[in-house]
């Protein structure tokens, strides 16, 4: 410490300007500032890169739950259906043209409310919707009897056909292709 009497020593002071005018204090301020630049942007990439890689994974994850539950759901309405067809070829069973398709649509009705809906193939969307329209168009023209019974099956079975011949499987192909695409992940399905 220095007492009030002292005076700081001038040689000292000019020693400390002259390191200051120096060309390699510049230099390596310049370099630091530069560092820390860079660093700061690498690191702000790399979080941004990770953080676009852990949304599509788990959009992926979200898209694959979705498709699954629809194609489960679409098997047990085509069961749901084959029975109701066997029951109006039946001739001792007079009410089953009335009979209400009591179909499960809750992944159906809740996909118009999920943000990975559209992550589905479009496709295999526009089948799942053809499939509901039509056997819904079906089942009221039979119950009006504004077609047969034989003629309501044949058409009714077409679209279990279409069901199991083309959309089930392309909603498993799906899948499998997300399953994959996750398999290098920490993503577990």
């Amino acid at each position: 410490m220095m007492s009030e009497n002292q005076m700081p020593n001038p040689k000292v002071d000019v020693e400390r300007v002259n390191e200051i005018k120096k060309a390699s204090f510049w230099v390596s301020q310049l370099f630091i500032i530069i560092a820390t630049v860079v660093g700061v942007y690498l690191a702000a990439s790399q979080g941004y890169k990770q953080a676009i890689q852990f949304e599509n994974m788990t959009s992926y994850k979200e898209g694959y739950y979705l498709q699954k539950s629809l194609q489960y759901e679409l098997q047990d309405n085509v069961t749901i259906l084959k029975d109701y067809m066997t029951k109006i070829q039946n001739g001792n069973y007079y009410g089953a043209r009335n009979e209400s398709l009591d179909f499960y649509t809750l992944v159906w009705e809740n996909m118009k409310f999920s943000s990975t809906t559209l992550s589905t193939p479009p496709d295999l969307l526009r089948q799942a919707q053809q499939f509901y329209r039509e056997v819904a168009k079906l089942h009221d023209s039979i119950a009006k009897s504004d077609i047969s019974v034989p003629n309501g099956v044949k058409k009714l079975q077409e679209q279990i056909d279409i069901v199991e011949q083309s959309l089930i499987p392309a909603l498993e192909k799906s899948t499998d292709q997300i399953k994959a695409e996750l398999s290098g992940t920490d993503i577990i399905l």
